[in-house]
Parts: C-alpha cells; structure tokens; sequence
C-alpha cells in the first residue's frame, strides 16, 4: 500500500463514497502507520507489541541471553584439531563493532531485530587491506531489498535525515530469519506469524484500559417503563448530558436520582463473566510459543516447580537459544569470515552450568578418566592454571590395553621420570613434595 493509499484511505476495501465512515480520523490506523490490519480490526506495529509485558520479557530474555555470550573464532588445522585465534580480524569487530556500540549493545540490537522484524542488516566497513574493520546497524523499517536479474540483491536504505542510498550485497550483511520469503526477507513473529495473537493481546490490554478508566464498571444504559418517553431529542440530549456530567471527573461514586420509573439495565459482560484474567494467562502463554520461550523465564509460573526449573532452564539453551545461535554463526563464517579454515562459534557453557556440587561432580570424572587436566578444569571456572604440572592427565591403574602384560611397561623410565618429578616438586614448593599420580609410574 502507497503513502496515498494509507492517507486517503483508498487501499481499504470497505472505503469510498458510498462508506465515508473508513476514512474516520478516529480509526487506529491512523497512529499505526506501518503496522498491519488483522482479523479483529486492530493494527499491530512492533512498537505497539513491545508494550505488552510478556512480549517485551520474550525479546529482552532471548537478546540479553545471547548478548552475553562469549564468543571466539577457531582455526581447524590440517590434522583436525582446533586451536582458539584471538588475532582473526573479524573477532575484533566482534568484540568492538563500531565507535557507538559495545559487543552486548550489537547483539542485543542484532536478536531484537530478527525477533521483530524478522531481518538483520548492518553496513560493511573495510580497512586499507579489504579486511573487515567495522559493523553499522541499519534500521530494517527503513531499509528495503531488492533482487536484480542476476540474482544478485542490493539494499536501499533511508536514514533518520531523509537521505536514500544504494548499498549492493557485498557491503551489507543481512541476516533474514527463515522461512524466507520470497527468498530474499525473513518472517517477522509479530507482523507475519504471530499477528493475530498479537492483535488480541493489544485488544485485552486496550480493553483493560478503558475498563479501568471508567472505574472497571461496565456500560449500562437507562430504560423508561413501558409507555413512557423523552418529550424531545433535546430533553434526551440533556438527560445524557446531566448523566455524563454526573458519572465523571470529580462526580464519581456521588449518589444519583433517578425519576419517572428510569432503571439502569447493564450492557456486555464483566470482567469475571467475560474471563478476563483466564483468557489473558492463557493468551501469554500463546505469545511465549512465538519465540519457543520457557513460561517461567517470563515470570508466568503457575505451572513450574523446583524439580522442573533446572531442565526448563536447559531447555531453554537448547531448544530456545541454539537455533538463533545456529542462524548468527553460520553467517558470520559464511558472508564475513568466508575461509572454510576458520569458524565462529558462541560459548554457551556459562548458561549450562548446573549447581556447584554437579559441576565439580563432572570434573572430577573427567579427571579421573584422563580427558581434563587441571588446567582445563580451571579455565572452565575462569581460573588461572598451575603451570606446566597442571597439564598432565591421569589414568586409572587398572586401565590398560587388552593384552598388554605388566613386564611389557617400561619401569625403568617410568620410575626414573617419577622420581624427577618430585625433585621438580620439591625444588619448587620449598622443600614439600607434591604428590602427584604419574601416569605409568610404578
């Protein structure tokens, strides 16, 4: 729909001469320009949604969550391990994207977009060698894409200022959350998927409002007996007046006559008949299942337990968190690393971690069965290691290859590198042995 459609009303199907009333100045669609018209009537915009509490927790839970990661980018060697590279050009952006924004800032605005919009998009700076030297983020409203007829896609932009640019595909990095549409866009959760839930909690919330505005006392109107009437429409329009004047402002809960036989008869339902607050629990619970969030991450928790938090919290990282990370990592090394050699990858070790006894539970199998040193241990608890003692491994005794004798270890070098060892110990720690497990020591 053009801007004259949307200003002159001529896009709607209910307007033109014969309905005059579709261009009412009245109608919501004149403070939701931009939005999108559902079922019920109401427009939804992304900034109309984030002021229902339990959208605005989804998308601050799921932004903050990935924004707080730790991030690095790997090499694979030619022999299959990976060694962690600090010096990579693009993890620098990462970490520093651009003179306004910190990392958490870039992530942050990153997953709100996808979340909302349904597209990412951010400006490419390069250095003097080609290399990748800043990210700016482009507002999605206010950018639009296009496919040419070579398949290729180009951005045109248009800053707060009114100034439109032409961005072509190698300098913006566009991340569009799938399906796709028409294999160019991503789909939004609020405008396209979930605009009718969204709709009906902007109804409710707007339904609470007016509810409460009149002092939660439903709409009633006033019936004469059988036979009897206004003398007038202006003595009518002078009863509605008095009666006005009477139920607002500084009137409220002041006694009031009625004469001449006039009852009040109520209109709709209550609150309580209606099932205003069932109906709104259960319509939350819709609009979690929009980003796949865990009820109790949003404070509805009628249903959880203390047995069952810890599993929806895993739950939570894998089922909520990994497929967005997924979708960032892959075009990270994708569009902006393009070196099969190289990978990005988030860490979200921090978010699974359990309680301390478990977790030190874990460590101690994994040192017990030879695959954590020390010094791993350590590092994963944010730690600075031992030195070079730290980096040993350890078997059990009793963990040999099948048919292997025990004349066929070598004792000799075994006790010979055992008593060097504490030597080692001993010249290092004042005079005290460190006993240590070495392995095939006898």
């Amino acid at each position: 729909m053009g801007l004259w459609n949307m200003l002159t009303g001529a896009g709607r199907a209910d307007a033109g001469p014969e309905n005059p009333g579709a261009r009412d100045p009245s109608d919501d669609a004149w403070f939701g320009m931009g939005g999108r018209r559902s079922e019920i009537d109401v427009t939804v915009t992304i900034e109309r949604a984030r002021k229902i509490p339990v959208i605005r927790d989804c998308l601050q839970v799921r932004s903050e969550s990935v924004a707080g990661l730790g991030m690095g980018i790997f090499e694979v060697t030619d022999s299959g391990d990976t060694r962690p590279r600090e010096d990579h050009p693009v993890l620098k952006v990462m970490h520093d994207p651009n003179p306004r924004m910190t990392s958490f800032d870039f992530f942050n605005t990153l997953v709100d977009d996808l979340d909302t919009d349904g597209n990412f998009y951010a400006e490419i700076s390069t250095d003097d060698r080609g290399d990748l030297s800043e990210l700016w983020r482009l507002e999605p409203e206010l950018t639009q894409i296009e496919e040419l007829p070579d398949r290729s896609k180009r951005y045109r932009h248009t800053d707060r200022f009114g100034r439109t640019r032409i961005l072509l595909e190698d300098e913006v990095w566009h991340i569009a959350m799938p399906p796709l549409v028409e294999n160019l866009r991503g789909r939004s959760a609020i405008l396209d998927d979930g605009r009718e839930a969204v709709a009906v909690a902007i109804a409710l919330q707007r339904y609470a409002n007016i509810l409460f505005t009149n002092d939660a006392t439903p709409n009633f109107m006033i019936g004469f007996p059988d036979g009897q009437h206004f003398d007038s429409e202006q003595s009518k329009s002078n009863f509605i007046a008095a009666m006005r004047k009477w139920s607002t402002g500084k009137n409220r809960h002041t006694p009031a006559v009625l004469e001449h036989g006039m009852k009040p008869h109520k209109v709709g339902l209550s609150s309580e008949e209606a099932q205003f607050l069932e109906t709104r629990k259960e319509l939350w619970l819709d609009l979690t299942r929009l980003w796949r969030m865990q009820p109790h991450k949003v404070g509805i928790l009628d249903r959880a337990t203390f047995s069952n938090i810890e599993e929806q919290s895993l739950d939570f990282v894998t089922s909520t968190l990994t497929p967005i990370l997924e979708l960032i990592e892959r075009s990270v090394n994708k569009f902006l690393i393009a070196d099969a050699r190289f990978r990005f990858e988030f860490n979200v070790a921090t978010l699974l971690r359990g309680d301390m006894r478990a977790r030190f539970e874990a460590y101690a199998l994994g040192r017990q069965w030879g695959w954590l040193s020390v010094n791993d241990i350590l590092r994963m608890e944010r730690r600075n290691g031992i030195g070079a003692a730290g980096d040993r491994y350890i078997e059990p005794l009793n963990m040999v290859p099948v048919g292997v004798a025990d004349r066929e270890r070598p004792a000799k070098d075994s006790t010979a590198a055992a008593i060097q060892f504490l030597r080692q110990s001993v010249a290092g720690s004042g005079g005290k042995p460190r006993l240590e497990l070495i392995k095939d020591a006898v």
